[in-house]
């Protein structure tokens, strides 16, 4: 594995820091609800940010070290985009009832494209 240049390593550990400490903030603030799953996803993301700052603070990291950090981020990137496609269908199904809408199947690609294009993701915050 090739070594990185001062740049490189300034690039990324200062970006690995600043990541961190934003989705830290998202998962930790309890105004901003995105659900368990989707901070369980992101809490994996911000292990592999931090494996990567200390692999880039090294000078000779191991590359089972590299493996496991990118394995890790891979792994928290799903289960966010699973948490995601979850609760578009849960809010899918929501407008659907309150709509007494007579569409049995719910379909996730109907309910994601509604989420993308319209404002009704704020339904399970109203009484």
């Amino acid at each position: 594995m090739t070594m990185l240049t001062p740049t490189m390593q300034m690039i990324s550990v200062l970006s690995s820091m600043f990541v961190v400490a934003v989705l830290v903030a998202v998962i930790m603030r309890n105004d901003i609800k995105e659900g368990v799953v989707i901070k369980i996803g992101l809490i994996f993301v911000c292990m592999s940010l931090l494996a990567s700052l200390f692999l880039s603070m090294q000078d000779h990291a191991p590359a089972q070290g590299w493996v496991n950090a990118g394995l890790s981020l891979r792994v928290g990137l799903a289960i966010t985009c699973a948490g995601i496609v979850w609760r578009a269908h849960l809010l899918g199904n929501l407008r659907r009832s309150r709509e007494g809408s007579s569409k049995k199947a719910a379909r996730i690609v109907d309910d994601l494209s509604d989420m993308l294009k319209s404002d009704w993701a704020d339904l399970d915050d109203k009484p």
